[in-house]
């Protein structure tokens, strides 16, 4: 078994590929929905550096995050995706990921984590703006072809 990144709140965040994470349908379907519930196209690219994780509760794979480092300045990681499984959603399941998350960015020196959300996606936007992440300005998130919003934790900006 492949050991975790980061633990807490009955979690595990543990490294995987991109191809491993969306080989499982639950996961697949997961990072869809994130486009758009119910959204059956194809899924965007994300950038070939972007570091793919598997969310665990237990043994079981219930959901994945991605994130890319030092974007768009050293010391901020982008949270590109963070999806959970359909059976395993209304149990703060992403809510407790994020706060993991946060938590071993934060011992890695990482001062700011931002995350994007398709404007499709209303249940993701609500979902960070729950969380406590508030929308940016566009000038300080990456460049992005995608009509995307782009949060982070407390105050504009």
């Amino acid at each position: 078994m492949t050991a975790g990144w980061a633990r807490g709140h009955g979690l595990s965040i543990v490294p995987t590929t991109a191809a491993a994470a969306l080989a499982d349908p639950a996961l697949h379907r997961a990072l869809a929905d994130g486009v758009e519930y119910g959204y059956a196209g194809p899924l965007p690219d994300l950038p070939a550096d972007a570091t793919w994780f598997l969310v665990r509760e237990g043994r079981a794979d219930v959901g994945v995050a991605v994130l890319q480092r030092d974007v768009p300045r050293a010391g901020t990681a982008a949270l590109l995706a963070l999806a959970i499984a359909p059976d395993h959603r209304g149990r703060a399941t992403a809510t407790k990921a994020i706060l993991v998350i946060e938590r071993r960015l934060a011992r890695e020196g990482v001062t700011r984590l931002i995350a994007r959300v398709p404007r499709t996606n209303g249940r993701g936007l609500y979902f960070l703006l729950r969380v406590g992440y508030t929308p940016i300005d566009p000038a300080d998130a990456p460049a992005s072809s995608d009509d995307v919003t782009w949060f982070a934790r407390g105050g504009r900006g």
